[in-house]
């Protein structure tokens, strides 16, 4: 497994994109309701990035003895945690 930098790039993007909406928002007026609706959204495209990197690193750690079914197992429950 590796970490899928293209994914990671989209990931990262919008994140930035809805950073931007938010400073656009504040500086606007925009309603207090609106803009934690842009922070939220952020916060989750960060988070998907997270996931993606964690996902990478557990199967980074488990090695090449360890890959398969198992280890996408183990991935997904860590995964799930996050």
């Amino acid at each position: 497994m590796a970490l899928d930098i293209d994914a990671v790039h989209v990931r990262l993007a919008k994140a930035q994109g809805q950073i931007a909406a938010v400073d656009r928002m504040i500086s606007s007026g925009d309603s207090t309701e609106r803009i934690l609706v842009q922070i939220n959204a952020a916060k989750s495209a960060l988070h998907k990035v997270a996931l993606l990197v964690a996902e990478e690193a557990v199967a980074e750690m488990l090695g090449d003895e360890e890959k398969g079914e198992e280890a996408k197992t183990i991935i997904e429950r860590f995964s799930s945690l996050l």
